[in-house]
């Protein structure tokens, strides 16, 4: 769970929000498992399209990790037009770590 604004008066549920949102950040559920989606600016649409504008994206396919890390030198994360499960050996949603 995320939330961008919150105006007074209705903080009554701010605090549990807040647990939620930070046991998700832990977990990596959720838009926390798409790295820097959720900004103090909002949420960074441009990093990571909708899910109607990835199908039209054009996927990054990479031959292997050695090929991805020229690239991405710390790997991608599952919902980047790069990710490939291939190459998510130990299946934590990162390819190429």
């Amino acid at each position: 769970m995320s939330y961008a604004y919150v105006y007074p008066p209705n903080t009554r549920h701010l605090d549990d929000y807040e647990k939620s949102q930070e046991k998700a950040k832990e977990a990596g559920n959720g838009i926390w498992t798409l790295e820097d989606y959720a900004t103090d600016r909002g949420f960074d649409s441009d990093t990571y399209p909708s899910e109607k504008q990835a199908n039209t994206a054009a996927k990054e396919e990479f031959a292997n990790c050695t090929e991805l890390r020229k690239k991405y030198p710390n790997g991608v994360k599952k919902g980047h037009p790069a990710y490939s499960e291939k190459m998510d050996g130990d299946r934590d949603g990162y390819a190429c770590e």
